[in-house]
C-alpha cells in the first residue's frame, strides 16, 4: 500500500479543506506522510494560486502542522511550480514541476474546461491539436534544466477532457514524438514522474496520468515514478492508490520513489514508506 501523497492542495490555493483537515484525513487513510504542494504565484492574476504575500503564512502553517503531528504523520511543505512562475524554491522541501498553460498565453489553460480547450485549439492553433501538443511537451522538456524540480506533475494533462470530447490524438506520430522527446529529456535529468489520479477522482478520466502507453515507454527508458492523488479535498487524499499501484506493476515497475525529508528513496511496490 502507498503510504505517502506529495501532491495535495488546501484552502491556501484551490483546495477545499484546511491543511489540518488534510493531515487528519491522511492519517485516517493510513498514510504516514503528506506533502502540501501549493500552486506558486503566476505572472498574471490566477485564483488557483497562492499570492506571494501569503507564502510566509503558508510556510508557518506547514511548520506548525509538522510539529503538531510529529510521530503520527510526517508533514512536508512543497510546491507545485509552473514554468511561468518565479524561480524561488528555497523554502520548499520538494518541488513538483507542472505545466498548466501552453506557452505564456493565459487563454490557453490546459485543464480548465472542455470549452476552454476547444477555444484555444481553434483560436491559437487553428485546429491543429498536434501543434498544441508539441508546444505543450516542449515546456515539459524545459523542466529538465530546472535542477530544483524533483517530480514531473501530470505529464499528459492536456488529454484531461479527451474522454468527453475528441481533442487530442495520443497515437498520432507528432503527439507521440513530442511526448517521448520530453520524456527522454526528463529521464536523462533524473526527474521522477508522478502517477496522478486527480482527474479520475474528479470524474474526467478513467485512468491516471500518464497514460498506460506513456508509462510503458517510461519504464522501458528506466524512468522513476511516484504515486499521488492531486487531492483538492480531504476525501481524495489517497484516492485510487491501489489501482495506480496495480497499473504501475502491470507496466513493469517494481518500485516507487518517496520523499523521506532529505531526498527521494525507492520503496518496493507493495511495501511501506
Amino acid at each position: 500500500m502507498i503510504r505517502q501523497n506529495l501532491h495535495t492542495h488546501s484552502l491556501w490555493d484551490d483546495g477545499e479543506d484546511t491543511m489540518e483537515r488534510m493531515v487528519l484525513a491522511a492519517e485516517a487513510a493510513g498514510l504516514t506522510s503528506l506533502g502540501f504542494s501549493i500552486h506558486t504565484p503566476m505572472p498574471f492574476p490566477a485564483r488557483w494560486t497562492i499570492s506571494r504575500e501569503r507564502l510566509p503564512d503558508y510556510w508557518a502553517e506547514a511548520r506548525r502542522l509538522k510539529e503538531a503531528y510529529r510521530g503520527r504523520v510526517a508533514v512536508y511543505c512543497g510546491a507545485e511550480w509552473d514554468l511561468l512562475s518565479e524561480a524561488a524554491f528555497g523554502m520548499f522541501d520538494f518541488v513538483i514541476g507542472s505545466i498548466h498553460y501552453i506557452g505564456d498565453d493565459r487563454d490557453c489553460c490546459a485543464d480548465f474546461t472542455p470549452e476552454t480547450t476547444a477555444r484555444y485549439l481553434k483560436q491559437a492553433f487553428r485546429g491543429d491539436a498536434d501543434a498544441a501538443a508539441e508546444a505543450y511537451f516542449a515546456q515539459y522538456a524545459a523542466l529538465a534544466a530546472v535542477d530544483e524540480v524533483d517530480v514531473v506533475g501530470h505529464f499528459d494533462l492536456i488529454t484531461k477532457f479527451d474522454e468527453l470530447e475528441d481533442f487530442y490524438h495520443p497515437d498520432s506520430p507528432r503527439f507521440r514524438a513530442a511526448a517521448i522527446g520530453a520524456m527522454d529529456a526528463l529521464v536523462a535529468a533524473k526527474k521522477i514522474f508522478e502517477v496522478n489520479t486527480g482527474a479520475v477522482s474528479r470524474g474526467f478520466c478513467t485512468s491516471p496520468y500518464p497514460s498506460r502507453a506513456l508509462l510503458e515507454e517510461l519504464h522501458s527508458r528506466g524512468g522513476r515514478i511516484t504515486i499521488s492523488s492531486d487531492a483538492h479535498c480531504a476525501e481524495h487524499v489517497a484516492f485510487g492508490f491501489a489501482e495506480a499501484e496495480t497499473l504501475a506493476k502491470n507496466c513493469g515497475f517494481s518500485e516507487i520513489w518517496q520523499f523521506d525529508g532529505r531526498g527521494f528513496v525507492p520503496e518496493p511496490i507493495g511495501g511501506s514508506a
